[in-house]
């Protein structure tokens, strides 16, 4: 919703609530933000990032950034997988992802949204990598994880407490032509 479209509603808003500016704005916001989850949820499967070797501290910094458990994790469904961390947003379009495998990386003694080159790291554990092979690359957009850059992505690792049925996911619904 474009930014002339969140001031028109709510000011339409206003007009009807009695509300302040920033308190309608809000609210439409967020109906704007369910109304689409409830319109991708019907064909989208969601995937949770495992944060079982998280420190105590760093979960609860997650938490209060919006993430932690139960709110970070990859959406699935049929054009885009969303990944969405606290601090790290992004799209990857079905047809860049070339693969989707249970990653032999061994990764110790770092946690957390990591990356360079072209290969991303985003876990809470060690425990259920899955390594996706994106070509043609995608770009983060400019966020705190890029140091407000824009960043190229070719290989995304990420942990999942369900990596199986992710790669089940990723792979059973590519797109044919492949």
């Amino acid at each position: 919703m474009s930014h002339d479209k969140i001031r028109a509603a709510a000011r339409k808003r206003m007009a009807e609530t009695g509300e302040p500016y920033a308190t309608a704005r809000r609210e439409v916001i967020m109906n704007h933000q369910a109304t689409e989850a409830e319109a991708s949820s019907s064909s989208a499967r969601w995937f949770a990032i495992d944060y079982s070797d998280m420190g105590r501290v760093s979960l609860w910094t997650d938490t209060l950034l919006g993430g932690g458990p139960g709110r970070g994790g990859v959406e699935v469904n049929s054009t885009v997988l969303r990944v969405v961390v606290p601090g790290f947003h992004l799209d990857i379009p079905r047809p860049s992802v070339r693969s989707a495998t249970r990653s032999a990386r061994r990764i110790r003694g770092t946690i957390g949204v990591h990356g360079g080159r072209g290969r991303w790291l985003v876990n809470g554990s060690y425990n259920g990598l899955v390594e996706l092979t994106i070509e043609p690359p995608c770009y983060l957009p400019r966020q705190p994880s890029t140091l407000f850059r824009k960043t190229k992505v070719s290989s995304l690792t990420i942990s999942l407490v369900d990596p199986d049925g992710f790669i089940v996911a990723v792979e059973g619904n590519r797109p044919r032509g492949d």
